[in-house]
């Protein structure tokens, strides 16, 4: 736990891609500008993240891989949810429950370490929630086992109930190959990670279950300023790192690893994805097909286009 929090952000503690408020960079540049700071592009993730679940005050919302608590918090703060979340990890539920009776939340949030397939066999989960949630979680899971991820949310959604994933994504032209090879990611950072390709996660929603996408974001270009952000946030706590005992070899695998991530979503070898699946006829997800949800907004003048990069370089 002290080891990330050297380098999160200090507020939602999301060990995942932060949305930051960015304009395309002016030619020649290529790219993205962003602007703001780490902190303000997380609590935007959260906004977007259970705007996408079309979420409700009250409704009974389901967190897998909670990480330390971020999503179960800002959900039960801002929407009044009744929040269960699952991990495997018993440190972090304990940071997690911390951070719940700071906030005076524990009559809204459950946390519990077990296993999203045992917890889907509980007859008493059997379509109890109306969202189920899943951040950065989907990469642990492995391509072997993503139609049991779905048969599990299958299990314990709600028959007008949502789900939104948040996935890092192997592009499909580099699926095969990634699937038969190894990486530093999934060798040395990640042991036995996986990170799905968009028609890995859509082919295992219809082998185990009645889900449909309906709706994606990519966000990886933000995922790259996120890296960038906590490596810059990791070397300035150098010191306090280095006396959790960590050495120079840790160093070293640490800024590759986020350097190398961060390269990756700049090239978009790698994306980072919101998607948004319901059973047919969902008719919690009718506000996704407004006129404001599928149309953008008009683009900025080349003026504007300046004046908000200046603001960002100030």
């Amino acid at each position: 736990n002290d080891l990330f929090t050297s380098f999160l952000d200090k507020e939602t503690l999301m060990y995942s891609s932060a949305i930051y408020d960015a304009v395309k960079a002016p030619a020649p540049q290529k790219g993205l500008i962003f602007r703001g700071t780490l902190e303000e592009a997380q609590w935007r993730k959260l906004d977007t993240l259970c705007d996408r679940a079309q979420m409700e005050p009250g409704q009974t919302v389901l967190d897998i891989g909670f990480g330390w608590g971020g999503l179960s918090l800002h959900a039960a703060k801002k929407y009044g949810c009744r929040v269960t979340g699952i991990t495997l990890s018993v440190e972090q539920k304990a940071l997690a429950e911390e951070r719940v009776r700071k906030e005076g939340l524990g009559h809204l949030i459950t946390f519990e370490v077990i296993d999203y397939r045992t917890f889907a066999r509980r007859k008493d989960n059997l379509g109890k929630f109306d969202r189920v949630l899943s951040c950065e979680m989907i990469e642990a899971v492995g391509h072997d086992h993503l139609t049991e991820f779905f048969w599990a949310v299958e299990q314990v959604l709600a028959p007008d109930g949502v789900l939104v994933m948040e996935a890092i994504t192997t592009t499909e032209e580099r699926y095969e190959n990634y699937l038969h090879s190894t990486d530093f990611i999934n060798t040395i950072i990640f042991p036995g990670s996986c990170c799905p390709s968009l028609h890995a996660l859509v082919d295992a929603a219809y082998k185990g279950s009645n889900l449909s996408l309906e709706h994606i974001d990519n966000i990886g270009l933000h995922y790259a300023q996120t890296l960038a952000d906590w490596r810059r946030r990791f070397n300035e706590s150098e010191k306090f790192v280095r006396s959790l005992g960590f050495d120079d070899v840790f160093f070293r695998a640490w800024n590759y690893y986020l350097s190398y991530c961060e390269a990756g979503f700049y090239a978009r070898n790698v994306n980072c994805l919101i998607i948004v699946f319901g059973r047919q006829g969902c008719s919690a997800l009718t506000s996704l097909h407004e006129t404001r949800a599928v149309t953008q907004l008009p683009a900025l003048t080349e003026t504007e286009v300046a004046n908000w990069v200046a603001e960002a370089r100030a």
